[in-house]
């Protein structure tokens, strides 16, 4: 259930601070790429039931995309209220039923040790404050022998190719905002994954983009 005070969008988020504007974004240029990595996801991790936290969500398309082709409990996160309205209004919409919705930092989840089979976030982690903490709740409310996919990748090189030239474009700077964070989020992840020792990791890096896939 969301919260229908409005009032309550006040302060600013890194990554959402036009819920409006980046639903436009999302829907008109991105949502190619969500049926295409929530498929690479499922075809990783082999999990399809049980439950999923959708990390950072935005709009939540990712998550979306994952229940409508498993049978998962989909949890959509963000510390933005005015994208959890987007998430839900959506997540109604496409007939989603099995999902819940919190509002909340990465950097504090407001859930149980070991109660998700499944965690995903898809452009989120360049605007988290402390990956670190960040990783280390991550694995926290990971069951063991459960997944992460976290990163930022495009789905296809075709798709990737496609999306940053309609977005240059449009918006010449649109990467001036995060494009350093990554590189440094990129830099710092192999010291974080020794310090939290998950059963493994592995970064996938090619022409369709970036993730790290890690298991309890």
């Amino acid at each position: 259930m969301i919260d229908k005070d409005k009032n309550r969008e006040t302060k600013e988020h890194k990554g959402g601070t036009n819920p409006q504007g980046f639903d436009r974004i999302v829907r008109e240029v991105f949502a190619p790429i969500y049926p295409v990595i929530a498929q690479q996801i499922v075809a990783k991790t082999l999990t399809t039931s049980g439950r999923c936290l959708d990390a950072g969500c935005g709009t939540g398309a990712l998550g979306r995309a994952i229940a409508a082709i498993t049978d998962l409990h989909v949890t959509f996160l963000d510390q933005s209220i005015g994208m959890l309205r987007f998430a839900a209004k959506y997540a109604s919409q496409e007939g989603i039923k099995e999902c819940s919705f919190l509002e909340g930092d990465i950097h504090n989840i407001d859930l149980l040790d070991e109660s998700m089979d499944l965690i995903i976030s898809r452009g989120s982690s360049p605007f988290w404050d402390d990956w670190h903490r960040a990783y280390s709740e991550i694995l926290r409310v990971l069951k063991v022998g459960g997944h992460a996919y976290i990163g930022g990748g495009f789905g296809t090189k075709e798709l990737k190719e496609q999306i940053t030239a309609h977005m240059s474009k449009e918006k010449p700077d649109w990467r001036d905002s995060f494009k350093d964070r990554i590189k440094a989020e990129r830099e710092a992840l192999p010291q974080i994954m020794e310090k939290l020792n998950p059963a493994s990791h592995t970064i996938i890096d090619d022409e369709s983009g970036w993730w790290v896939f890690i298991t309890k």
